[in-house]
């Protein structure tokens, strides 16, 4: 069935990126917690979309997702390895296992392919293990750990053209934020401090704030509201574009000069394309709400792991951790 696209932008008045938490009463926050600007409600049938479950991927909690001649290597968060899977989503082959031995993960949450390199976020090791394509073991880049409360990690990654590593962490009233790793292996927070996403373009790496920090009535929260797309720094984050109110971009690339983002825009997944400059663009894919587990949530790593990786606008990967899917979109 084909579903008409239906345009729409940011509305609303202009917002900055704040340098630090802001303040709010309880009765400021009720108000500005149900404002939200409009995102896509249809899409158009533009592509054939596959997916794969862990019977068929062998996977037990899909996470960071890269994809490679032949298919994509994914990151196994429960099952301590790294996964490869083929074009038609069969397991192909696994690589590691528990441990802190070289080549061996605990609990890996991003990979990512930089110059010729796989580098995976061995975030259980404090590490960043890199490979070549085969998956053969080059190097390591540790980092001091970064103390986060119960169920809290690294998720994401990037690398900059001058090969600095950039981690984000989603959650945490601590310790949240972007980090890159110094010459010494130390784990340092870019300022203004973020929750988010990571990703790397033509040897820069941006970021999107998944949700934004409060103080209410003086407790502190966190939750969905001012989104942007900033570009990161050792110095720190430059904003270069405001997103759609509440937008909560959960992950994200660029490719061509185009912003390909899962929002959880009131829990309403989905896949859209924005321009450099923040504006609504089109939909790729408004995903099926489907009954999930929520039994072990409190055991969760993140709320909401999504994770995607665009090869081009012909070609998608879309991981959903807490649905244990793997999406692939081709193009008709």
């Amino acid at each position: 069935m084909i579903l008409l696209l239906s345009a729409c932008g940011n509305s609303g008045t202009s917002r900055t990126l704040p340098q630090q938490r802001p303040t709010y009463t309880e009765e400021e926050y009720e108000e500005i917690n149900h404002a939200r600007d409009p995102l896509f409600d249809s899409y158009d049938d533009d592509y054939v979309i596959h997916e794969w479950n862990e019977e068929q991927t062998g996977i037990g909690r899909p996470y960071g997702i890269c994809a490679v001649e032949g298919g994509a290597y994914v990151c196994d968060f429960d099952n301590h390895c790294v996964v490869k899977i083929d074009r038609e989503g069969n397991h192909a082959a696994s690589y590691g296992t528990l441990g802190a031995e070289l080549g061996n993960f605990t609990n890996p949450t991003a990979i990512f392919c930089h110059d010729g390199q796989i580098y995976v976020l061995d975030q259980g090791n404090n590490r960043v293990q890199i490979f070549d394509m085969d998956m053969n073991y080059r190097q390591e880049v540790s980092y001091q750990s970064v103390t986060f409360d119960r169920n809290d990690y690294f998720h994401d990654m990037a690398v900059d053209q001058n090969g600095t590593i950039y981690l984000s962490v989603w959650t945490n009233a601590a310790s949240y934020g972007v980090y890159y790793i110094s010459d010494d292996g130390a784990a340092i927070a870019v300022t203004p401090r973020i929750s988010g996403a990571l990703a790397e373009y033509r040897g820069e790496v941006y970021a999107m704030n998944t949700f934004m920090n409060y103080m209410v009535g003086g407790s502190y929260t966190m939750t969905d509201g001012e989104n942007f797309f900033v570009k990161c720094t050792a110095g720190g984050l430059t904003q270069l574009a405001e997103l759609p109110y509440k937008f909560t971009p959960a992950d994200f690339c660029i490719v061509n000069d185009v912003i390909y983002a899962v929002s959880l825009h009131g829990y309403e997944r989905q896949l859209d394309r924005l321009t450099m400059e923040g504006k609504l663009d089109s939909a790729v894919y408004i995903f099926e709400t489907k009954e999930r587990d929520w039994s072990n949530i409190l055991n969760e790593p993140v709320t909401f792991p999504f994770y995607i990786e665009v090869v081009d606008d012909d070609h998608i990967y879309a991981v959903d951790s807490l649905w244990k899917t793997v999406y692939y979109f081709e193009k008709k």
